[in-house]
């Protein structure tokens, strides 16, 4: 049995059971060999765009004898997967600005999906964006601290309800808070580091008062007032 920990482990252990996932962009193919061997998926698709990720994959399912349950497939996106192949697809590691990119390519494919894995490296607050105003919802999320950093982890299904949220759950996910996530004190904290910075920066720039520093200083102030409500009296 594979093991996986960390990031790549939290991302797995939100993959329902299901029949077909698709990993895009799956570099070691690590995750669809940890689905299998624990017979979360029957069958699993792996793709990526460069095909020295694809080599490496190949080595890892060989070395756990399954070819047979892993195909893997070159391409970008979700371009090599079939319109109702997947049932649950998975991508991690990459931007939220590229993930939005890739889902609004496929929309077919994603809406039809039982459910979205999606690990942004970074602008998750563009991509909570996109699939709040696209008719996706945001069914969970978790923090995972892996090395130094804390990563999250977003969960989506297609519903065709489009949702209008304030600022706030677009930076840091609504069920962050619902399900008062161990990690979400320490994530907060520096959300409201980074914020402050871009609002400073702006003001040091000479555009203070425009729409631009209105518009961040408001996010800035709904970090800073959720923070108070949820620890202040901690």
């Amino acid at each position: 049995m594979i093991n996986l920990s960390g990031r790549l482990l939290k991302i797995a252990q939100m993959v329902d059971k299901c029949n077909v996932v698709a990993d895009i962009g799956t570099d070691h193919a690590y995750i669809p060999i940890y689905l299998l061997q624990a017979g979360i998926c029957k069958k699993a698709v792996a793709t990526d765009i460069s095909r020295a990720p694809l080599l490496k994959a190949e080595r890892n399912i060989n070395k756990y004898n399954l070819a047979e349950g892993i195909e893997l497939r070159p391409g970008e996106g979700m371009e090599p997967i079939g319109e109702d192949e997947c049932d649950v697809i998975v991508m991690a590691g990459i931007g939220g600005y590229l993930i939005s990119e890739i889902l609004e390519a496929s929309f077919n494919k994603a809406r039809k999906a039982k459910s979205i894995i999606m690990q942004p490296m970074y602008t998750d607050e563009v991509l909570r964006e996109y699939l709040l105003t696209k008719g996706f919802n945001i069914t969970n999320e978790v923090l995972v601290r892996d090395g130094r950093r804390i990563y999250v982890i977003i969960k989506a299904a297609y519903d065709g309800i489009r949702r209008k949220e304030p600022s706030l759950f677009c930076h840091i996910g609504r069920p962050l808070f619902d399900n008062r996530d161990p990690l979400l004190k320490t994530h907060l904290e520096r959300k409201i580091r980074i914020q402050a910075k871009i609002v400073k920066g702006l003001h040091k720039s000479g555009v203070s008062g425009g729409d631009k520093h209105k518009k961040e200083e408001e996010i800035l102030l709904q970090l800073q007032n959720a923070y108070k409500k949820y620890y202040d009296n901690q």
